[in-house]
């Protein structure tokens, strides 16, 4: 069940990682806001948050593989030379907040443990 529940939050970062970009491009007004790249974030420290929850293993991290898969699938310019990415300082910020910040979570410490049902005896307590 928590390989299920893991593949299933891997693909969650990847379709974080695709509205992110859907969204990156929109305006308020004439001034350009990434508010994508901001929510990118977020949504990549809750899953990643949750997949450390249920495994130590580097196995957390699959949802921001994920996520930066389909950044740099987003990147890649289509057979017309369109290309879903602006080219300017928007695609460097959601990369910077989208991986960033959740690895900085990481990094910090402030990731919990994970909760694998095992208990473990305490010294000097009956058994």
């Amino acid at each position: 069940m928590r390989r299920a529940l893991l593949v299933f939050l891997w693909l969650d970062g990847f379709l974080v990682g695709i509205a992110s970009v859907a969204f990156l491009q929109l305006t308020i007004g004439t001034v350009q806001i990434p508010i994508s790249a901001v929510a990118a974030a977020a949504a990549n420290c809750v899953l990643l948050w949750c997949c450390a929850t249920l495994t130590e293993t580097m196995a957390r991290f699959g949802a921001l593989i994920a996520f930066g898969l389909a950044f740099f699938v987003a990147t890649a310019s289509g057979p017309g030379g369109d290309a879903l990415m602006p080219q300017d300082w928007r695609a460097f910020a959601l990369l910077g907040l989208g991986v960033g910040v959740p690895a900085f979570v990481s990094y910090a410490g402030l990731l919990p443990a994970a909760d694998t049902g095992k208990t473990t005896p305490v010294a000097g307590a009956r058994e």
